[in-house]
């Protein structure tokens, strides 16, 4: 059996054992990390994180894909509790480019809560590594016209949101986004391993990802930003694809690279510990503070929990019940209405219920592509609350 390392409450026993089992199931390795009243019951890790073998430590940081949003929604409501932005304000009042095509209405609630109608990636990325350039993302979407009127319907902003809560961030606060995280959340919750824009010099503690080339930690030669098709594909669609970069060897090729990880991509290039995500719950599971740091009030916590749409989701096709940038986070199966946060791509997540005083937060480095792969943060949710008897 692959050893798990760390410490846990005896209670937590099936949450242990359900973790090996995912390890053991999709390989690889990871991290789980539970916050109960304010105290970490579980801080647990195994498997492995590097191609070499390397096994995973403590520290390790593992990419959450959009388990980052968490990161810069909970950034972007430091500012609120400061009395520095207005949820019912329009998007616009503080990023006045962005008032045009039609958007001079969106809210900023419209907008952290998926229903601005800025959920398509066409015409905002023209070449994969676009992504990297954060002005001309930002600019791009201020110039882009929604696809619904506000409050419509919604859909996941899955790669926009980050870029837009993010130029926010930077528009309000005057501060680029890795600097406000370090800052504003990081310093006062005692954080180091998370990043939004990660410095070579920790890519060193960054797992590999399963199925995926091994990271590249030197720099090297930046990545290539001009892309080329054969001079026999015809104008069309296969062509855009090529002169963009969006071959599946090229984008692999992206994404293990430092200049990746270097960007500021907050809807998807965040990597952290599981015990750093946890942390970052555990203030919402508290009502706003933890260990004497305060970053909200709780009757904000309660307003960011509100549900703010039930429609089925235009993107994902299911109810995602929109909060102020968190969405359902439930157990397996099982329903949690109290609970909020964010889940990732190959089934990392963080999440917290205030009212329980619970906090948890998965990191892994697996790529399973099964629906059971992708839940493994609710099904180890799930054990979670059934150790507890609370569900």
């Amino acid at each position: 059996m692959i050893a798990i390392n760390g410490t846990y409450d005896p209670v937590f026993q099936p949450v242990v054992d359900r973790f090996r089992a995912q390890l053991e199931r999709y390989g690889g390795g990871g991290s789980f990390c539970l916050y109960q009243a304010g105290q970490p019951v579980i801080d647990i890790w195994g498997g492995t994180a590097r191609a070499d073998g390397s096994q995973w430590e403590p520290d390790t940081m593992a990419i959450g894909f959009s388990c980052s949003k968490g990161i810069s929604i909970a950034a972007f409501h430091i500012l609120a509790a400061r009395g520095l932005v207005d949820y019912d304000a329009p998007v616009a009042d503080y990023w006045p480019e962005f008032g045009s095509g039609g958007k001079g209405n969106i809210t900023v609630r419209e907008l952290l809560s998926h229903q601005a109608g800025l959920y398509k990636m066409r015409g905002v990325v023209g070449r994969v590594t676009d992504i990297l350039d954060w002005d001309t993302m930002a600019r791009r979407l201020a110039a882009a016209e929604p696809d619904h009127a506000p409050g419509d319907a919604c859909g996941y902003h899955a790669f926009t949101i980050g870029w837009l809560v993010g130029e926010l961030i930077q528009r309000i606060s005057g501060k680029p986004l890795a600097e406000f995280l370090e800052d504003e959340l990081k310093k006062p919750l005692g954080l180091h391993d998370v990043y939004v824009g990660t410095p070579i010099s920790r890519l060193e503690n960054v797992a590999d990802l399963i199925g995926f080339p091994p990271i590249r930690r030197d720099h090297g030669q930046p990545f290539q930003r001009q892309f080329r098709a054969p001079g026999w594909v015809p104008p069309g669609p296969l062509r855009r694809i090529l002169t963009g970069g969006f071959h599946p060897q090229k984008m692999l090729s992206l994404f293990t690279h430092p200049d990746f990880f270097e960007a500021s991509i907050p809807a998807a290039n965040g990597v952290f510990s599981a015990r750093a995500l946890a942390r970052i719950y555990a203030v919402f599971a508290e009502g706003g503070t933890l260990d004497g740091a305060q970053l909200y009030s709780p009757q904000q916590v309660q307003q960011i929990g509100e549900v703010q749409t039930t429609a089925v989701d235009r993107v994902i096709r299911l109810p995602m019940n929109w909060r102020l940038g968190f969405h359902r986070t439930d157990a397996a199966w099982r329903p949690v209405p109290d609970a909020f946060g964010h889940y990732g791509f190959a089934g990392s997540g963080g999440w917290a219920n205030p009212r329980l005083r619970l906090a948890g937060a998965l990191i892994h480095n697996g790529n399973p592509l099964t629906v059971a792969g992708q839940a493994r943060t609710a099904w180890l949710t799930g054990e979670v609350y059934k150790s507890l008897g609370v569900v």
